[in-house]
Order: structure tokens, then C-alpha cells, then sequence
């Protein structure tokens, strides 16, 4: 199955990569694509979203594409020009990329997109299925346009799968990149009481999800990408310390990183126990469950 991949060059997308049969990827840096995939793909093609139409070969032979577009949410301030890239790098992005596949001779069987649990907001300690409803906010906006833009794949007769997807954990990037070192220095903590729920997914577990819902037509519609077991913040922080052999005694207060992070900062105590009912009920049989078995490969 031939496979076009945005956001290919991410965490995410390399991993992904390593399950798929070359597929094509787009980058802003094609040269700098190529030298990092190497082989790993058929070709790079030049693309900057949020500047640019994407122009494909209408002979193109494309049987899904995955979208994993998107400016990080965690790196920067939340500036007023920093909301609006992390808002078009998905939105337009998104709408550029079908008007492309609108153009194309024969059209992708299958279009699966990147959304987050960011979506639900802040529902507290109740559990988050496909059906809760949306959050207020601005993050919950910018997933809600996100996931109407990759509805319109539809409209061209394309199956489509949004994935809502949650902290994503892994020892080559992700929320534990920038985490262990400074659990590995003594330094690390739970934030403010530790009880708001974290809701993550293996990265192996990610891409083997995308991988699934590329390869199974009756999969469709919208799927909470999380693993079946959330944790609490505090847990976390504890099995953290105690994989790497820390104590974990610093907690860090909201106030001091609302001072260093701005409006971000709020989204780091939101609680979110979300499950993915829609994908265990389907079939999707998850490789780390639980968070020990995932800590125990990562680190």
C-alpha cells in the first residue's frame, strides 16, 4: 500500500515510517528529509503548509495518506502570532493537503489525521470516551477545526480517521525527552497536587494505531489514540523516579510555571481520563497497556 505521510520528519512520523513499505513523505526541508530518512522512503516532497499549496502529480498512485501536521504546542509562549501558527499549521495545512487530493487522478482509499485530547478540555476525573462532549477553550477549538477540515475528505468519498491522540511517550522524543534528564538530575516533580489525570500512549502503540486504521476498512470516525490504563500525574511521576532510581520531591507549583510558560501552563494541569473505548471495541490490541510496561521499554 502506497502511503503519503505529512509531518513525516516528527517523532511520530519516523516511527510510523518504520512500519510502512516506503511510502512518500512532504517536508519544508526536502534535502534535510532526505538525508534523515535516507532510504526508509520513496520520495520527500517540498511542501510548506502554512505558505503554499501542495501541488501533486495527478498520476499520483496513493492509497492512504496519514496527517500529522502540526506546530508544537509546547515549545514557545503562547503569543497571539504563536496561536495562530499552531491554529493554521493544522487548519490550513489540513485544507491544502485535500484540495491536493481532490486533484488527483485516483483518490486515497483511506485519510487518517492527527487531532488531540485537547478536545475534551478539562473534564476532571470522569472517564472520557469518544462521546464527551467538547471542551471550552482555545485548545478545544483548535481540535474541533482541525478535525472539520479532515471531514471534508469525506466529501470526495474517502474513508476518514481522526485520531484524538494524548501525551505521547518514547525514549527518542516526545513528553519524556525533555522529562528524564531532569528526573535524572533530582530535579523532577509532580505538577501542583499530582491527582489530574494524564491520558498517554506508547509511540509504538501510535503508529501501530495509524498502521491499523490504515489496513482495516471498517475502521472510521473518530478514535481516542490513548492508552487503556491513564495514570494520574502523581503516578507518573512516581514510576518515573523509580524507573530511573530518583526521588521525585520538587513539585512544581502552577503559579511559578505559569510565570515561565504562560497560557500553556494551564493546559498541564488539565484532567483528562481518557480511553480508547472505540478502538479496544474494534479490535486494536495495544503492545503497552500499562505504564509500567511502557517506562520499563523507554528507559
Amino acid at each position: 500500500m502506497s502511503v503519503l505521510i505529512t509531518g513525516g520528519t516528527g517523532f511520530v512520523g519516523r516511527h510510523l515510517i518504520e512500519r510502512l513499505d516506503c511510502p512518500v513523505v512532504t517536508s519544508r526541508n526536502r534535502n534535510g528529509a532526505k538525508e534523515a530518512l535516507g532510504d526508509k522512503v520513496a520520495d520527500v516532497i517540498q511542501w510548506s503548509p502554512m505558505k503554499e499549496p501542495l501541488t501533486l502529480d495527478p498520476a499520483m498512485n496513493c492509497s492512504a495518506v496519514v496527517n500529522l501536521m502540526g506546530d508544537s504546542i509546547a515549545e514557545g509562549r503562547w503569543t497571539t502570532a504563536k496561536k495562530k501558527t499552531i491554529r493554521d499549521s493544522r487548519v490550513l495545512g489540513t485544507q491544502r493537503l485535500i484540495e491536493a487530493i481532490a486533484g488527483l487522478e485516483k483518490r486515497p482509499d483511506v485519510f487518517v489525521s492527527a487531532s488531540a485530547v485537547g478536545f475534551y478540555g478539562n473534564p476532571g476525573d470522569v472517564v472520557v470516551t469518544e462521546d464527551h462532549p467538547m471542551g471550552t477553550g482555545y485548545l478545544p477549538e483548535v481540535c474541533k477545526e482541525w478535525e472539520d477540515a479532515a471531514n471534508a475528505a469525506t466529501e470526495l468519498g474517502i474513508r476518514v480517521v481522526k485520531l484524538r491522540i494524548g501525551i505521547v511517550l518514547g525514549r527518542d522524543g516526545g513528553a519524556l525527552e525533555k522529562m528524564i534528564p531532569l528526573f535524572r538530575w533530582g530535579l523532577g516533580g509532580k505538577l501542583g497536587s499530582g491527582k489530574q489525570w494524564f491520558p498517554w500512549i506508547h509511540v509504538q502503540d501510535l503508529a501501530g494505531m495509524i498502521k491499523w486504521a490504515i489496513e482495516t476498512p471498517s475502521v472510521s470516525g473518530t478514535f481516542n489514540a490513548t492508552a487503556p490504563n491513564p495514570v494520574t500525574n502523581g503516578q507518573l511521576t512516581d514510576a518515573l523516579a523509580k524507573s530511573l532510581g530518583r526521588w521525585a520531591v520538587l513539585p512544581a507549583p502552577k503559579f511559578g510555571l505559569k510565570i515561565a510558560l504562560g497560557e500553556f501552563a494551564d493546559s498541564l494541569f488539565f484532567s483528562q481520563r481518557v480511553v480508547p473505548a472505540r478502538a479496544v471495541n474494534q479490535g486494536y490490541s495495544f503492545q503497552f497497556p500499562e505504564l509500567a510496561g511502557a517506562l520499563s521499554e523507554i528507559v
